[in-house]
């Protein structure tokens, strides 16, 4: 293989959400001139530069992808790219995109091919915090230079790779929603449940404008997203970059939106749907304190305390023997809720909204938010699970997990 070029300013400038740059990779070596003996001819082929190449024809990519200029974006890509480039500015220009960079992490070379690692970074025109995703591009030299020949998400694809989306802006939120569909009442309730979220945790790092894409149907939220579990409405999807252990606090926002699965939002009961959009804004407003030790059963918990959606009842009929229940400690690990489908799902929802109940109507509102912030507390040690959540329970509101789960469960 060829050189494997690590561009450490480029990956900077990723970092602080800057554009721009030279394209150079860093050296750390002062320039000097080259003895005469050695200097090079004026007619002598410049030695290639293929780092400094590929970053112009990113750069190139992301001007004319900001324009939605279809042919000028199909210009910087050969083969089956070119249909697709054309097809991502013509859908691009209804969005009104601005601040888009493609900027290389990672630059491999082997002859007249390349593979890129890139963050793509944009924002859609009402935003104040960009987006930013990882992708893999393959570029090729050709007679007119370098061409990328794919350009695809490493997770997250791009809304506008699954289908042709319209802007709704209200001041707060920028909603994308497919041509066609009727999202009045959906971005009239996700400014309600901004303004809700705003009053009721003014503290919080609530951006001043939210994503929101809608999705026509749970098909299209998984192809936004990865797989769905049956019955989910609304997802918080958020990308951050961790802190050191043991904190894990979040050091920075990299990504974050809210999906929200129309043709299910639209069967709920009045209630249920604005129950629903809070939930999420609640998410929004706390992922920058939700460090990668917070039990996923606090932070579903606390998301259904403030949107007044109380299972407790439910939580100690399934205890009682009525239906599948679950106990915290199996709620410790990352993603612990995620991976559980149908009635586990709910047996486990249920138990993360008692707990929360429970942990207010014993050591008040101020209990709850002191327990979630404690977990970026680097003076208490230990990895994600129930050893360090008891750990951090019992130094902040007295409670063991083992009692917090019999109090939930009725006991």
């Amino acid at each position: 293989m060829g050189p494997r070029l690590l561009l450490a300013s480029l990956t900077g400038l990723a970092v602080a959400g800057c554009g721009g740059g030279s394209g150079e990779p860093a050296t750390g070596a002062r320039p000097t001139a080259a003895p005469a003996e050695t200097a090079v001819s004026a007619g002598a082929e410049k030695p290639r530069d293929d780092a400094g190449d590929i970053n112009a024809l990113l750069r190139e990519r992301a001007e004319q992808l900001e324009f939605g200029k279809g042919d000028a974006f199909a210009d910087t890509s050969t083969g089956g790219q070119r249909v697709i480039d054309r097809r991502a500015a013509r859908r691009t220009r209804a969005l009104s995109l601005e601040q888009v960079r493609f900027v290389a992490d990672e630059l491999q070379t082997s002859g007249e091919r390349a593979d890129v690692a890139v963050t793509l970074s944009y924002r859609v025109r009402g935003m104040k915090r960009p987006f930013r995703t990882q992708r893999r591009v393959r570029a090729r030299r050709t007679e007119d230079g370098w061409r990328v020949t794919r350009d695809k998400p490493r997770r997250e694809p791009l809304p506008w790779e699954i289908a042709a989306f319209r802007a709704v802006r209200t001041p707060h939120v920028v909603l994308l929603a497919p041509r066609g569909m009727d999202v009045k009442a959906l971005s009239g309730g996700l400014e309600r449940a901004y303004r809700e979220i705003r009053k009721d945790l003014p503290s919080r790092d609530l951006p001043p404008s939210v994503l929101v894409i809608a999705a026509r149907d749970a098909r299209q939220a998984q192809l936004l997203t990865g797989r769905i579990a049956k019955g989910i409405v609304a997802i918080a999807n958020v990308s951050v970059e961790w802190g050191p252990a043991p904190a894990l606090e979040v050091e920075r926002v990299l990504a974050q939106r809210l999906i929200v699965v129309v043709d299910r939002w639209r069967t709920q009961p009045g209630f249920a749907r604005e129950s629903t959009l809070v939930h999420e804004m609640t998410h929004t407003a706390l992922d920058p304190d939700t460090s990668a030790r917070t039990p996923p059963w606090l932070v579903e918990g606390l998301a259904m305390y403030v949107s007044n959606d109380d299972r407790s009842d439910e939580a100690q009929a399934r205890a009682a023997g009525l239906g599948p229940s679950m106990k915290l400690r199996a709620l410790c690990k990352p993603n612990a809720i995620f991976r559980l489908t149908g009635r586990e799902q709910g047996a486990a929802y249920a138990i993360s909204s008692a707990a929360a109940e429970t942990i207010v109507d014993r050591r008040g509102n101020n209990g709850l938010f002191k327990l979630y912030d404690a977990f970026n507390d680097s003076r208490i040690h230990g990895s994600p699970g129930a050893r360090t959540t008891d750990r951090v329970m019992r130094r902040t509101i007295g409670m063991s997990l083992a009692q917090l789960d019999a109090a939930a469960a009725g006991g």
